[in-house]
């Protein structure tokens, strides 16, 4: 199997801790693990709202901090979105953007897609407006800056999932713009993913597969996981019964963890 992952936020979802869960689990079954890790290439992101007057000098370190520490407890490669994005890719794009009038931002589209739509949770959820109009010089601004984050993160996504052909993909949250587009690509391609969302109603959380649309709901939530021992064999019975029964939903059965009977 080959697996892709994509948690650009690292620990700040709730979810992170299964999805590295399973992750580290298909790697230590044989299994080849890529993640692709965000590194700051992105001019706007999901987790900027959490900073008031925008994105701190530190926040991407933050979450590359995180993405770094998961990926390095389940013992798993990364590949750097910047890496997937060219010089040309940031110039055009930008340029594109912001030449575009104010009053046809909700008619943008980026290969057949609306920017407006597929940024329109992250819009409401920071100023709480479904109108352009709405806007003041300074949030069209940072709307602009959604929407060519949303582009490269796309490109990056097409890139990536080009090379590395995964199997299975692995994703956090479609109400984010940058999971967005990197499922947007998944659909595109007609890859397999399972998307991985903290219900905070029901604490638990769900998996979703996107072949199929079913559903998969646990309440096993691990905040802390890199505190946990990386090796399989050392788990519980029931985490390890878990990860299989999760694996067997998405079609990918796994076998008995190495060492255990």
């Amino acid at each position: 199997m080959r697996l892709a992952l994509f948690s650009p936020y690292g620990s700040f979802h709730r979810e992170a801790g299964l999805l590295y869960l399973v992750a580290n689990y298909i790697d230590k079954q044989g299994g080849e693990v890529v993640q692709l890790r965000c590194d700051g290439a992105l001019s706007a992101c999901g987790r900027d709202k959490k900073h008031i007057g925008g994105r701190s000098p530190f926040a991407c370190l933050q979450c590359l901090g995180e993405q770094s520490a998961l990926s390095q407890w389940a013992g798993v490669r990364s590949r750097d979105v910047s890496s997937f994005i060219a010089p040309e890719d940031v110039t055009q794009s930008s340029k594109w953007i912001s030449s575009v009038a104010r009053d046809e931002l909700d008619r943008l589209e980026f290969r057949g897609i609306r920017l407006w739509e597929m940024c329109s949770n992250e819009i409401a959820a920071r100023w709480g407006t479904a109108q352009v109009s709405s806007l003041s010089p300074t949030q069209e601004q940072s709307v602009r800056a959604l929407f060519v984050s949303y582009v490269h993160a796309v490109v990056a996504s097409e890139r990536f999932l080009a090379s590395w052909k995964p199997t299975l993909s692995f994703a956090i949250s479609q109400s984010d713009l940058i999971s967005n587009a990197y499922l947007s690509q998944l659909r595109r391609s007609g890859g397999e993913a399972a998307i991985f969302t903290f219900n905070s109603q029901e604490e638990s959380i769900v998996v979703e597969s996107l072949h199929s649309g079913a559903k998969y709901t646990t309440t096993l939530i691990l905040p802390e996981i890199t505190e946990m021992r990386a090796d399989p064999r050392t788990w519980a019975p029931e985490l390890a019964a878990i990860v299989n029964e999760l694996l067997s939903f998405l079609g990918h059965g796994a076998d008995l963890i190495p060492g255990q009977v």
